[in-house]
């Protein structure tokens, strides 16, 4: 009894700083942003000793920032037309490549998942809203989306909070479970933003260890 009013105090309190305080918001950024100018957006860099990563957008720049708070904060997928032919453009070509020499290949694409409890919390999953905008550009059917293969099964600090690469490796160790259907197919695991690379490289642990053929990680930004 007492725990649920103070939960009720909480919210009334969080709702007076948000009105007095409101949360940070780059809507206007974003509802601003055309074709044009998001294709024109720096390009992100190369993430060190992850090559097999694929960053779109430098992160440094504020129209990009502006792009990764609204969709991780505010669910606002305005710009996520053009940015998710952007990526299946590139995912395009690799899949293209592959076909050369593997003409059987079948691809999956795959969010970064979060666990139950932040699904909870937030309500939904940003990088699945980014594979979605991607698969709408798949008019062939070629990739197969299949995000109930690929599970977040432990509850991991956020990755901002880690005073290193090291810490960051070792939070997420067996953090992630993978479906044995995965075994036999290219994968391109989904995530909004990519720092040091360390989630999306215990997610290609995981998968490569229930048989995957390859990964290939895509983001909107580094």
């Amino acid at each position: 009894m007492l725990k649920n009013i103070f939960i009720k105090i909480s919210e009334f309190f969080n709702h007076i700083l948000d009105f007095v305080l409101p949360l940070r918001s780059d809507y206007e950024i974003v509802e601003s942003l055309d074709e044009e100018t998001i294709y024109s957006l720096p390009k992100g860099r190369k993430v060190e000793d992850n090559d097999w990563i694929h960053p779109l957008f430098d992160y440094k720049n504020k129209k990009v920032k502006a792009v990764i708070w609204e969709l991780k904060y505010r669910e606002n997928i305005l710009s996520l037309g053009t940015i998710g032919k952007m990526l299946f453009d590139e995912m395009l070509e690799i899949m293209s490549d592959i076909i050369l020499f593997d003409a059987k290949a079948e691809f999956v694409i795959i969010p970064i998942p979060i666990t139950v409890k932040s699904r909870s919390e937030r309500g939904y999953n940003q990088s699945e809203l980014i594979c979605r905008a991607i698969i709408e550009n798949d008019s062939e059917r070629t990739l197969l989306y299949a995000p109930q293969w690929f599970e977040k099964i432990k509850e991991t600090p956020k990755q901002s909070l880690s005073q290193s690469k090291i810490d960051r490796t070792e939070n997420l160790v067996g953090c992630f479970e993978a479906d044995e259907r995965i075994a036999g197919k290219y994968v391109f695991i989904i995530d909004d933003v990519v720092t040091t690379g360390s989630t999306l490289n215990e997610a290609k642990k995981t998968l490569l260890g229930v048989g995957a053929v390859n990964v290939f990680g895509f983001t909107i930004a580094h």
